[in-house]
């Protein structure tokens, strides 16, 4: 009868303690409702890692045991609990398991052979070794890799761009590194080095578990557990397509790639990091726009009087080097040559000119020593036409901005 009551209390009478308490230790009791029998199911630490060991302590009341054989049950595969004393057990975490709160359970062998099995509030918090990875092991960009000088970036055409990925080479990752949470920034700047456009991309990759339900099964629950990555696709565990849009002719094309810190863990190392740079191929004939302030050297008839202005506008024409991107730093030109301005044209003031003008500043530029872009700087000569005036070669100093 006595055997009749306790089974009946174990099914009905389960008290647990606080989850508080739980973050810190572990445990569950079991007993009846008369306190005559009383189990209790602890384990020894709060967090473990795949690996360790977990030691299982069952207490109870022994002077009026009335239950028979008690065993514990781990719910995570692979797992058996060995009896390494008097009511004490073991069992070892696999390398493999997903992270996650596991429930222990008891099974209960009475006196005449019936097995009963309870799921208790004691649970086993698995937690993983969380590391930040080097990047340059395990990360690349495909199929070209790209400079990481953007002096010397690496020119492709546009779809060529467009089909850049970086891509995880997951195997490569340590065991115990966990999850890998990263920060792509790509940054688009104009030939002038302005900034034309930024994107910005999370993403998270871990080592593969070598069983693509576990990966996906893990794979979730990190999307889940982190806001930022809610978007991203199973496929992107292995790689991603570069975020771009507007990409200009001759472009540059910066990708940076960097642990993404918004997530806690490890030390913030900013020298862990990778940056490449591309060039975006245009077109190696190229039209502008140019003002300068010409200063005249040499006039073929200096004897012909004609009053030169303080200002010419030129629609220019440039060759690009198709492998560079730089200008070839001699440009033709045509336009309006000597003027103070549009309407100041008459006889003997200004006129319209053809140039030849050789780039001083482009020159530097080409060199890879930095300069102000759009600045020109340079000598040119110019078949000049002025208004009433016989036609003559100028040569010209002259310094302006082109467009």
């Amino acid at each position: 009868m006595m055997k009749s009551v306790f089974i009946g209390c174990f099914l009905f009478c389960v008290v647990g303690i606080s989850s508080t308490y739980a973050q810190s230790k572990t445990s569950v009791l079991i007993q009846s409702t008369d306190e005559d029998e009383w189990i209790e199911v602890s384990v020894d630490r709060s967090i473990y890692f795949p690996g360790d060991t977990v030691f299982l302590t069952i207490q109870r009341n022994d002077k009026t045991a009335i239950a028979g054989v008690i065993s514990p049950i781990l719910l995570i595969e692979g797992t058996t609990f060995k009896s390494v004393g008097r009511l004490r057990h073991s069992t070892v975490i696999p390398q493999e398991v997903a992270p996650g709160l596991y429930p222990v359970g008891i099974r209960v062998t009475d006196a005449g052979g019936r097995r009963f099995r309870y799921v208790t509030d004691c649970v086993v918090t698995v937690e993983e070794h969380q590391d930040v990875e080097q990047i340059s092991r395990y990360v690349t960009i495909f199929p070209e890799a790209g400079s990481d000088n953007i002096r010397t970036a690496i020119t492709q055409d546009l779809q060529q761009i467009r089909n850049l990925r970086v891509r995880f080479q997951r195997d490569s990752i340590r065991n115990d590194m966990g999850p890998q949470f990263l920060r792509i920034t790509t940054t688009v700047l104009t030939r002038d080095g302005t900034v034309a456009a930024s994107y910005d991309r999370r993403v998270v990759t871990f080592r593969s578990r070598g069983d693509p339900n576990k990966d996906r099964a893990i794979f979730v629950q990190y999307r889940t557990a982190y806001g930022a990555y809610a978007n991203i696709r199973r496929e992107e565990l292995d790689q991603v397509l570069v975020p771009v849009d507007s990409l200009p002719d001759w472009a540059i094309l910066g990708i940076h790639i960097e642990p993404d810190y918004t997530i806690k863990i490890g030390a913030v190392d900013r020298s862990n990091s990778m940056t490449r740079y591309f060039r975006v191929r245009g077109s190696m004939i190229e039209a502008g726009f140019s003002l300068a302030i010409p200063k005249v050297m040499h006039d073929t008839r200096a004897r012909d009087t004609t009053q030169y202005g303080t200002t010419s506008g030129m629609i220019r024409f440039y060759y690009v080097n198709p492998g560079s991107g730089n200008r070839f730093p001699v440009s033709v030109g045509i336009g309006m040559f000597g003027v103070n301005s549009p309407i100041d044209i008459g006889t003997g003031r200004g006129g319209f000119a053809l140039s030849m003008f050789l780039d001083l500043a482009e020159m530097v530029r080409i060199v890879n020593v930095g300069f102000l872009k759009k600045v020109n700087i340079g000598l040119e000569v110019d078949p000049f036409f002025p208004i009433g005036r016989k036609a003559r070669m100028l040569f010209v100093a002259q310094a302006g901005v082109s467009f």
